[in-house]
């Protein structure tokens, strides 16, 4: 498989282009011999320098790429690529209609006048032919398209992992999390109104006590929804994570593909989120209401601490597919 990669990169980048020029120098009735090599290097310079500059003219914008030269073609040079003999049935592309076609024109970034025609499984990174023979000789190579698909594949699947799957669990637990607090504060609310009326029903000097205890419920509510604020504020950053996250892989996956699309993604982008923040449920003491005899301060009535029992721990579940 390796030798046969190897055959048919030499065919594609240094018998193929030729041939290619030849073709068209034979229309033009102009000398191999004489312009072979001026006309070879000023193509490669070209493509080089001006990713979609018609190789034809070489003054007007290409919208077209023939797969068969290969060449990039304007719109004027494309009509006559398709009239001339030797080329009508070449098969030419758009430009823009698939980002896969256009992975077959990138080009090295070590070596410029060479195109990208392999993917390194063992490095991670594209490579050339001059890279293969100087770098990577004796590795594992395989199409570029192929890694390019793989890539978007992956790419894609964690995208869609977090939205199908991480977005709408965290913010699930974001609900439940407000839920909490409008209970934790109705339940305060209900109970304060329990202390102050028994309260009122009590001589004067009582009062301060009952405002005391009053003081204390809010001491733990507050505790309370400082405990909720701050799981909230938790599960915030991670919902923010996976929004950045996920609008780095839609850059990627719905962006036009570059060398830089090919770095290596963390395998363990989503490590972190697969297991959720523990989580607590609140429930305030109801109010002990105390005799009224002689020792008022004693038996008036008092709070127990705030009740903070951790909530079994949910884990994600991810699919086969992950």
């Amino acid at each position: 498989m390796r030798i046969n990669v190897v055959l048919r990169f030499i065919w594609l980048n240094e018998i193929k282009p030729y041939v290619a020029v030849y073709e068209r120098q034979l229309y033009m009735g102009i000398s191999m011999v004489e312009h072979k090599h001026k006309d070879t290097m000023t193509t490669y310079q070209s493509r080089a320098q001006h990713f979609v500059e018609c190789d034809e003219c070489e003054d007007n914008p290409a919208k077209y790429f023939c797969k068969t030269c290969p060449g990039n073609l304007c719109e004027k040079c494309k009509s006559k690529h398709k009239i001339r003999k030797i080329t009508k049935n070449h098969e030419i592309k758009e430009f823009g209609t698939d980002d896969e076609e256009l992975v077959d024109f990138l080009y090295c970034s070590d070596h410029k006048t060479k195109k990208i025609e392999c993917y390194c499984d063992p490095c991670k990174t594209p490579v050339c032919t001059d890279c293969i023979v100087l770098f990577h000789n004796g590795h594992w190579v395989r199409t570029i398209s192929s890694a390019y698909k793989e890539i978007k594949e992956e790419m894609q699947t964690q995208k869609d992992a977090i939205d199908q799957y991480f977005l709408p669990e965290y913010t699930r637990l974001l609900g439940r999390e407000a839920k909490k607090r409008s209970e934790l504060k109705k339940e305060a609310n209900k109970i304060q109104n329990e202390i102050r009326s028994y309260t009122e029903n009590i001589i004067k000097m009582v009062k301060s006590i009952g405002e005391k205890t009053v003081q204390d419920l809010h001491v733990q509510k507050k505790n309370g929804l400082r405990q909720i604020n701050e799981t909230s504020d938790e599960l915030k950053k991670k919902i923010s994570r996976l929004k950045q996250i996920e609008e780095n892989l839609s850059d990627h996956v719905e962006g036009k593909p570059g060398i830089t699309f090919f770095t290596p993604t963390d395998s363990n982008l989503l490590k972190e989120f697969e297991t959720f923040p523990e989580t607590y449920n609140y429930k305030l003491p109801t109010f002990q209401v105390g005799p009224l005899p002689s020792k008022v301060a004693v038996n008036f009535g008092a709070l127990a601490n705030l009740s903070i029992v951790q909530e079994e721990k949910e884990t994600i579940m991810r699919s086969a597919q992950l």
